[in-house]
């Protein structure tokens, strides 16, 4: 059994186990039961803000800018751990949050699923929590639940599915708290999505305070922060708040942009645009001078809790991050998140014919005219009534199909690589059928929208571990969970409008950035880079293919996955996904270990 490292944390609940399991896990402890017994152990105890007032302790467990002081003044609010929503509700950043009240223990991650939970029953006895699967897993001599894994091969995983992948280790959901005591486990839920009833103007002003608290919780006085800069709406607002929070608290700011060999990427004119408003330095590194996508991907990478599926851009993102490290920077500040909670997905037109008739015809026109939608299928799509349960029921039957256009259910269309198996068909169908039948929201948009941004997080929570280790670590302020319920909370009708691109971005930064700096309606494109990528690294595809523990598995055809794999992606959409996912989950299982109770061989 493996002790406790790097960002990792468990929590018990108080009983005669504590100790025993304390003692295998390793670890200092952080906070004790008031009968004297461990209850938050960490690799890291300086990382952890704690305090304790009275009869309550309290652990934060990430990026929060708050102080032991002030954490202390929030623990003696708590008289039970319900009131422990108040300090989830007080606090900016992204973090995970510890109450103990009265010896009773509750545990939880962000409503955006970034900092996830874990929990699993311990040698008999009692209920353990983590930050990581893995870890429960190796406590527990837990092995591999092959239908959870087949879930991970679906080109878009709804969070509903994406349970831990070894058998009796379970997740808390992202929203929910789960609270800890000698009788077991049980969860709460202590966020919801809010409802869209804000006007643009009401709620743009929400939207910018809660991404400029979002930067700043991640500027520390005279530090070195970086973010990314292509002058498009996601990274340059994030840009601009770093800037004036690097100015608050003498700090630096180092702006990273990418070249680009394509003519018809535009980012480096918008880019130089926002440079001449930003003090600071500006790294600009080309392509060429980067690792491209794909190399390495066939090299195990070790310390996740999942397949993450951004693998074949993992070299750059790392070299990226020893680059910056280089100049100081610790925190990498991204645009991540920022598509998912501020653009609408198409099935909002479905809403709007519901909510907002009169807005419907105009949205519908705008999108059709891009997008050459028939009128026809459109019309079948916005008749389309079904509850989430029973479109999630549906997709049983349509999961070996090709995508649907248009489409305006509640998740993305669940589909299946062409080399999946059938196995992994009837895999996924069982965990539809068992799978909680309750939407986020009773709106379409902003069940799709949440669930997007969870997904995306859950890519994102892997890329910081992995660019950590290498120097800058990856950050999205965008996902953190006040932004994005200050998103949400605008209305559909306004989120979107025919002719405008991102409203809700433009009106809320319109005091913080240049006029011109926001004039930009179109978004870069990195088509290029894949197809050449792909061609330079096509022996990293090979290599994964040889001897393949999904084929041995039975989770994949090896004759169809290596047609996938000797050719080019027709298509910069599913098929290219495919390749994600095949990368994604085969890298997953050579990297996990050949000992223990998780074995990556059938």
């Amino acid at each position: 059994m493996r002790k406790l490292s790097g960002e990792e944390f468990a929590v018990l609940p108080d009983g005669a186990a504590a100790r025993t399991v304390a003692d295998a896990l390793g670890g200092a402890v952080v906070l004790d039961h008031p009968s004297g017994r461990p209850c938050l152990l960490s690799a890291s105890p300086d990382e952890v803000v704690h305090a304790r007032a009275g009869r309550a302790r309290l652990a934060v467990i990430g990026f929060c800018p708050v102080t032991a002081g002030r954490l202390r003044e929030l623990a003696a609010g708590l008289r039970c751990l319900r009131d422990a929503d108040a300090v989830a509700a007080a606090l900016p950043g992204s973090f995970h949050l510890v109450a103990v009240v009265d010896g009773r223990v509750r545990v939880q991650g962000t409503a955006s699923g970034m900092r996830r939970v874990y929990y699993a029953r311990a040698r008999g006895r009692i209920v353990v929590a983590s930050n990581r699967a893995a870890l429960l897993a190796e406590l527990t001599g837990a092995g591999l639940d092959d239908d959870a894994l087949a879930v991970r091969l679906l080109a878009r995983v709804p969070p509903v599915l994406a349970g831990p992948l070894w058998e009796g280790v379970s997740s808390v959901p992202a929203g929910d708290a789960i609270h800890l005591d000698a009788c077991g486990a049980r969860a709460r839920t202590w966020w919801r999505a809010p409802q869209a009833g804000l006007t643009l103007r009401e709620g743009a002003p929400a939207v910018a305070a809660a991404l400029e608290s979002a930067v700043a919780a991640r500027v520390g006085d005279g530090a070195v922060v970086a973010s990314d800069l292509s002058g498009g709406l996601d990274s340059t607002p994030v840009s601009f708040l770093a800037s004036a929070a690097a100015g608050r608290r003498s700090a630096k700011l180092v702006t990273f942009g990418l070249g680009a060999d394509d003519p018809a990427q535009d980012d480096k004119e918008w880019a130089t645009l926002a440079q001449a408003y930003l003090p600071g330095e500006h790294v600009v590194v080309h392509p060429c001078e980067l690792p491209g996508w794909f190399a390495g991907v066939a090299e195990p990478v070790v310390g996740l809790d999942e397949p993450m599926r951004w693998l074949r851009a993992l070299g750059r993102a790392q070299a990226t991050a020893a680059l910056l490290a280089e100049r100081g920077a610790a925190v990498h500040l991204t645009g991540h998140g920022g598509d998912e909670v501020t653009l609408l997905p198409g099935c909002y037109l479905h809403d709007l014919a519901r909510r907002h008739p009169a807005a419907l015809w105009p949205h519908l026109r705008e999108r059709r005219a891009r997008t050459r939608w028939p009128l026809t299928a459109c019309v079948r799509e916005l008749a389309d009534r079904r509850p989430y349960a029973a479109w999630l029921a549906g997709q049983s039957a349509l999961l070996t199909r090709g995508p649907a256009s248009p489409d305006f259910g509640w998740e993305p269309p669940l589909r299946l690589p062409s080399w999946a198996t059938p196995a992994v068909a009837d895999a996924v169908r069982r965990r539809i059928s068992a799978a909680s039948r309750e939407p986020c929201s009773p709106v379409r948009a902003q069940h799709q929208a949440l669930s997007n941004a969870r997904g995306t997080a859950a890519t994102v929570q892997g890329l910081q571990t992995l660019t950590a280790r290498a120097g800058a670590a990856v950050h999205a302020p965008f996902l953190d969970d006040h932004v994005i319920a200050a998103c949400l909370a605008v209305r559909l009708d306004q989120r979107a409008a025919p002719g405008v691109y991102k409203p809700l971005m433009l009106a809320a930064m319109r005091p913080v950035m240049p006029p011109e700096c926001l004039r930009r309606t179109t978004k870069g494109a990195f088509s290029a880079g894949f197809y050449q990528g792909l061609r330079r690294h096509r022996d990293q595809l090979l290599a994964l293919l040889d001897g393949s523990l999904l084929v041995r598995r039975g989770l994949a055809d090896a004759d169809a996955l290596r047609r996938a794999c000797a050719h080019d992606p027709p298509d910069a959409g599913p098929s290219m996904l495919a390749l994600d996912v095949f990368i994604a989950a085969e890298n997953w299982l050579r990297a996990l270990p050949l000992s223990g109770g998780a074995r990556a061989t059938a």
